[in-house]
């Protein structure tokens, strides 16, 4: 039994945190004795590139025109050129009792694919959700306002078919049980934790007498950074720095604060000298979301904090993000929504007894979040099947 492990990035190739993810998932898979085989579009050229367990299949060079076709509805998804190609490709290589194993940060590529080779070869599909399909049924809810066709038919009718669901969240893996009664017990969550357990030193951060919090990743609209210094500005304790630790610069609502006292710009740097510089320099990680339809995404950010033993002060909607903090004493997560309990939520932390007993808890759990951990609920589900 082999399984073929479908994606749309992969690290080292996309410098993604979804990347990271899926190659930690398919090197842990490997650990445990199954036979992987990676399955990936290539973005650069019209090649087919076997490198190890990876195999590249070329993806149309017109991404926009891929993406335009997806909005009208003339694609179902911007990758299904590159499905075509890659069902030719393998449906002569993939046998009856072997798994496809589907992955989703939004796209629905990899799920259409897995449903075609299971209808052309009768092998097992599982498909691991790490984010709901973008412009599908989501509670009524959308990523966004822009123009798109509703997904929602062929979301119903390539999920519908697979042999197990895997989440990375409680709240989406209740909804996709209301949404599909059949497969109420063929769909569960896996939390899929940290990647690599980070070697801490005896004693985390401190050095300073200033409490420091910092944001690190991404810098765009759906995470909303800026809401931390929106917080902060209106405190105006300079007893407090902050940190923003990424691509800031092509970044408009952080571009005018780079001068601010107590406020701290920080360029992207290598992933180990990144962990270094958290547990060396930040009293607190802040993790934010900006939109509700988020709350059926645990940001990845989270577990990278409880790897790294920071307390978590948060901007999130409802759902597991805040759930996970809030309900394991990690920090403070608030509404997303609501700046004002995010201010006072902000001042907590300087008192060191309240940071203390939050950072005990953190690392007391920590290495239960870990995904050498968490990955053992996925390995009985394949094994089952």
């Amino acid at each position: 039994m082999m399984i073929w492990f479908l994606t749309r990035s992969l690290s080292p190739y996309q410098s993604t945190g979804g990347g990271q993810i899926r190659l930690a998932q398919a090197n842990h898979l490997e650990k445990l004795g199954w036979e992987v085989k990676i399955i990936m579009p290539n973005y650069q050229d019209e090649k087919i590139n076997i490198i190890g367990n990876v195999t590249q299949i070329p993806h149309t060079k017109n991404y926009h025109l891929s993406k335009a076709f997806q909005h009208l509805g003339i694609y179902e998804d911007y990758l299904d050129v590159w499905v075509k190609k890659s069902f030719l490709y393998l449906k002569d290589k993939i046998k009856k009792q072997d798994i496809v194993f589907a992955t989703s940060g939004g796209e629905l590529a990899m799920v259409k694919l897995g449903y075609l080779l299971k209808q052309e070869v009768g092998c097992k599909l599982v498909i691991n959700f790490h984010d709901p399909i973008s412009y599908g049924d989501m509670n009524g809810l959308r990523i966004n306002n822009k123009f798109h066709f509703s997904r929602e038919r062929v979301q119903q009718k390539y999920v519908k078919e697979a042999d197990f669901i895997i989440t990375s969240s409680q709240y989406y893996a209740e909804f996709l049980k209301q949404k599909f009664p059949i497969l109420v017990n063929q769909i569960e969550n896996n939390y899929f934790g940290y990647i690599k357990k980070f070697p801490l030193p005896k004693k985390l951060a401190g050095q300073s007498k200033k409490l420091r919090i910092a944001y690190a990743g991404l810098m765009s609209k759906a995470q909303a950074p800026e809401l931390l210094y929106q917080a902060w500005q209106t405190l105006r304790d300079f007893d407090i720095e902050i940190y923003f630790i990424g691509d800031s610069q092509n970044y408009k609502p952080l571009n005018h604060i780079s001068k601010t006292k107590g406020c701290h710009l920080v360029p992207l740097m290598p992933y180990e000298q990144f962990l270094s510089f958290m547990v060396k320099n930040i009293d607190v990680g802040f993790v934010s979301l900006s939109n509700d339809y988020y709350g059926a995404c645990v940001p990845s950010k989270i577990y990278e904090y409880i790897n790294l033993g920071l307390p978590m002060l948060a901007a999130l909607p409802a759902g597991d993000g805040m759930d996970i903090i809030n309900e394991n004493n990690y920090g403070v997560a608030c509404d997303y929504k609501n700046t004002a309990a995010l201010k006072t939520s902000l001042q907590k932390f300087k008192d060191q007894r309240f940071l203390n007993s939050i950072q005990q808890s953190v690392l007391q759990d920590r290495e239960i979040w870990a995904m050498d951990s968490r990955i053992l609920q996925l390995d009985k589900v394949l094994k089952k099947l």
